[in-house]
């Protein structure tokens, strides 16, 4: 069971490229306070029910890029994602923190293959599933 999302990162990552290059992107709800924003970001949506991840980009590749389905349901049941009408807005461009959008090609580079989100605090990160090993 766990209480964080994961992606993969080569299917997140052609969002995210999506979503920058785009003509115009489609307004995310973004952070606690709910402001709406036309940046780049990555859509956080339930659709039936399964956990999605999306560009907020229009109109630049057609059709666009397939959506990135998490690997694993979501158990933390206190957490209530917003449906697809509604998405929950992961900026990938922000002058206030550290880039998205460069830590998702920093960890195409490095060889990582996982995209994780805590949903309860929107923090993402990039890296690879460890294996672990069965003891006696």
């Amino acid at each position: 069971m766990s209480r964080f999302l994961y992606f993969d990162l080569p299917a997140v990552a052609a969002h995210a490229q999506h979503a920058v290059l785009a003509d115009r992107n489609l307004p995310t709800r973004q952070g606690a306070s709910g402001h709406r924003s036309d940046e780049p970001a990555l859509h956080l949506f339930r659709h039936s029910g399964r956990v999605w991840l999306a560009s907020n980009g229009d109109r630049l590749h057609n059709p666009p890029p397939a959506l990135a389905r998490a690997h694993n349901p979501l158990t933390a049941f206190a957490v209530r994602l917003p449906g697809l009408r509604e998405p929950q807005g992961l900026p990938l461009l922000d002058r206030d923190r550290p880039q998205l959008m460069d830590l998702i090609t920093r960890g195409l580079a490095d060889g990582a293959h996982l995209v994780m989100v805590d949903p309860n605090t929107l923090t993402v990160g990039v890296g690879r599933l460890r294996q672990r090993r069965a003891t006696r």
